[in-house]
């Protein structure tokens, strides 16, 4: 029996796992390009980058310092950091999206669109900004209607590993939690955060270097690697 057959459910983490080339943050991004690109401001261009600078360095150590549950949306860090007028958190939040969102490319697509024949698909991934823009793209790329669940922590004001997210994902796919798998690449987010919550799990180990500090079921270096585990 294929190690999938075992299973009713695939979960998937999205960035670094579905997703490539996203979190476009740090030197040399063209911040004020993007925020130019979305609209007139009443920012000057030289605002733009300290300000994205400012807003994701506290997002950043937040996130690695928890607490996971609750965690704040994006706009908290906005009216935190700086004096902001409120017309302006729209596109500080579109350009933030724009900046974190990877792509998916057709070969990705075409094994996802198989996976679902056989089994129900679901999201469940950690977003800076409102997951507005990441759904419309997954719409445009066909396969949106593909997962029956899509749990973006900003929806829900947790971030990986807490359990509230796995769990909202189980209950919206409708199958007990030993019969889902959970795919990530984040060994402490993913395997071991679905791990806790009952589920088996995938470790995306794209460099090749072995588990760390999780268990995970099954080892694969990409996504394309799923439906040939035994």
């Amino acid at each position: 029996m294929a190690f999938l057959d075992r299973y009713d459910a695939l979960v998937f983490d999205l960035n670094g796992t579905l997703a490539e080339d996203f979190d476009r943050f740090g030197p040399g991004q063209d911040y004020a390009g993007t925020y130019r690109r979305l609209g007139s401001g009443s920012l000057r261009p030289d605002e733009v980058g300290p300000l994205v600078e400012s807003i994701m360095a506290r997002l950043l150590a937040r996130y690695e310092d928890g607490p996971f549950d609750p965690f704040p949306k994006l706009s908290d860090f906005l009216a935190d950091t700086v004096e902001l007028p409120r017309d302006e958190w729209g596109r500080i939040e579109a350009l933030v999206a724009a900046h974190e969102m990877g792509s998916i490319s057709g070969k990705r697509v075409e094994s996802l669109r198989d996976l679902g024949r056989s089994h129900r698909l679901a999201l469940v991934s950690d977003l800076w900004a409102p997951s507005t823009s990441y759904r419309r793209y997954l719409e445009t790329m066909g396969i949106s209607a593909l997962f029956r669940s899509m749990v973006f922590s900003c929806d829900h004001g947790a971030v990986k590993p807490s359990p509230r997210l796995f769990r909202q994902a189980q209950t919206e796919l409708d199958v007990p939690a030993g019969r889902a798998v959970f795919i990530g690449d984040n060994e402490s987010r993913d395997i071991l955060g679905a791990a806790a919550c009952g589920m088996a799990t995938v470790w995306v180990d794209s460099k090749g270097t072995g588990p760390g500090v999780s268990r995970p079921d099954r080892v694969i270096g990409s996504v394309e690697e799923l439906a040939g585990l035994v």
